[in-house]
């Protein structure tokens, strides 16, 4: 619990840093700061209050934020959060961050909404999504999820998003919260640029990295994986 806590803490002090004090801000700046989310850059609820409101709602749910956040530090989690807000940029929509893990955004028709609502799906399932924590590890996540629902309205979109979230649960693709979700992996990363490695090897270990990014994940040989790794490179190389 401690943990948590210095965690949560030590996440405040540092936005802070980064944040202009009030006085020092103009008055375009402080309007961006009232509407906008300080964590992924989307509007903040209060934004989406005070827009206009499109035809059609979508609400998204990131899963297993809560075992992110716990197993892994807040930094993997706000690590998680940001990429979701990227993918629902990517797709030229305005959107929001409620609070928490709750996103929306809105259109002109169902159709369309359902198909960002895809793509954002499949963007974030493939993506990698790397935290850079304050003891100097770095984690990398793959298979991140959210969950949606699409209605007329945000209540009618929170009303299908639940019905989703226990359907997912019923049929065993959505884990209950707090534990670990189906599909998300932590994907070691391979710290293989050090001073003491000769320059010809850091150049090659670079350029695999670049090629393949899970390249130097570790890999069982007896299963028959005969994927290269930093050690096999090493000895290729001497």
């Amino acid at each position: 619990m401690h943990k948590t806590v210095d965690q949560l803490e030590r996440r405040h002090a540092e936005n802070a840093s980064r944040r202009k004090r009030v006085e020092q801000m103009t008055e375009d700046e402080k309007l961006r700061a009232l509407l906008t989310d300080e964590l992924t850059g989307l509007g903040n609820r209060r934004a989406w209050e005070e827009s206009s409101r499109r035809p059609v709602q979508a609400m998204l749910d990131v899963e297993g934020l809560k075992w992110v956040n716990d197993n892994l530090g807040w930094t993997a989690g706000d690590e998680l959060l940001r990429a979701v807000a990227m993918a629902i940029r990517d797709e030229g929509v305005v959107g929001y961050r409620l609070g928490g893990d709750e996103f929306v955004f809105e259109g002109e028709d169902g159709a369309s909404i359902q198909a960002a609502v895809d793509r954002i799906t499949r963007r974030l399932g493939a993506a990698g999504i790397e935290a850079h924590l304050p003891d100097g590890s770095t984690r990398r996540l793959k298979g991140a999820r959210v969950h949606a629902g699409i209605g007329p309205s945000l209540d009618e979109a929170d009303a299908a998003l639940n019905s989703a979230k226990k359907a997912g649960i019923a049929a065993g693709e959505r884990a209950e919260r707090g534990h670990r979700p189906r599909g998300l992996s932590e994907v070691r990363v391979l710290s293989f640029v050090k001073r003491t490695e000769p320059p010809d090897l850091r150049f090659f270990l670079r350029a695999f990295r670049e090629a393949d990014p899970d390249f130097g994940e570790e890999k069982d040989p007896a299963a028959g994986d005969d994927m290269m790794s930093r050690e096999w490179l090493i000895r290729t190389m001497r």
